[in-house]
């Protein structure tokens, strides 16, 4: 028995009703599907942590504050590769470094070439793999700068004055010293995570349950903290956020 054009007409209705509702109904699942399985085809790596850096500009300095004067800080640094088959062993770039004083006076420039070497994105303890979340640029090895000057200094302007051709950008991040008072050592030792304490007693024959109050000043005063550049994000700077994926877990899942 066939159905006629009105009965045809409903349940051609029906139909589409129902494959509207399913389509509505599916396409946020399905969205995030997608969005995951593009996500894991880039990284197929289990994040194990995260920090902050940001991408220098060639002849523009990127200005750093300090919260008090110092007369030491540290530099962390690496290359951004776009084309990794144009290198062999690694990426020069050339930094320059200048100190000013809480007068605005600058006491001191330095100038270094540093080579950000080709290891595949691993740190030097190759545990940890860094990376981007997006885009086609590689990390290759960080470099470490320990910028020292016998006059106190407030302010680090960091400026990158010279890179190979394959080299798309370098990113930097500053840290400084702690300021930790005599009597909040022990304090400040106890409020780091586990993982920071066994770091900062990695070198010590004793456990820290066994450290004397001194001992653990002075390893109070090796805690760094970063520093963020004078500006407005988007407008004065570009912060990129560098993945770090655990070796042992991205072996062991592959």
């Amino acid at each position: 028995m066939s159905l006629t054009f009105f009965g045809r007409g409903i349940v051609f209705a029906i139909l589409a009703a129902l494959a509207a509702y399913g389509g509505w109904a599916w396409a946020v699942p399905l969205a995030r599907y997608l969005v995951a399985a593009q996500i894991s085809t880039q990284m197929d790596l289990r994040i194990a942590g995260r920090t902050l850096a940001y991408r220098l500009e060639r002849d523009r300095p990127m200005t750093f504050v300090l919260s008090q004067p110092a007369d030491e800080v540290k530099l962390l640094a690496h290359a951004a590769v776009a084309d990794p088959s144009k290198a062999s062993e690694g990426a020069f770039y050339t930094l320059r470094v200048a100190l000013f004083d809480a007068q605005g006076a600058q006491i001191a420039q330095y100038e270094r070439t540093l080579l950000s070497g080709r290891d595949d994105g691993y740190l030097a303890d190759g545990r940890a793999r860094r990376f981007y979340r997006a885009g086609e640029q590689e990390i290759w090895g960080q470099d470490q700068l320990v910028i020292q000057d016998d006059e106190p200094f407030t302010r680090v302007d960091v400026t990158l004055e010279d890179a190979e051709n394959l080299v798309a950008g370098v990113d930097a991040r500053l840290y400084e010293q702690r300021p930790v008072s005599a009597g909040d050592g022990r304090a400040v030792f106890l409020r780091r995570s586990r993982g920071e304490r066994a770091a900062l007693t990695a070198f010590s024959p004793f456990p820290p349950e066994m450290l004397s109050e001194s001992e653990i000043a002075n390893l109070a005063g090796n805690l760094w903290r970063p520093v963020g550049p004078v500006g407005i994000e988007g407008r004065d700077y570009e912060a990129l956020v560098i993945y770090e994926a655990d070796r042992a877990a991205e072996e062991a899942e592959s």
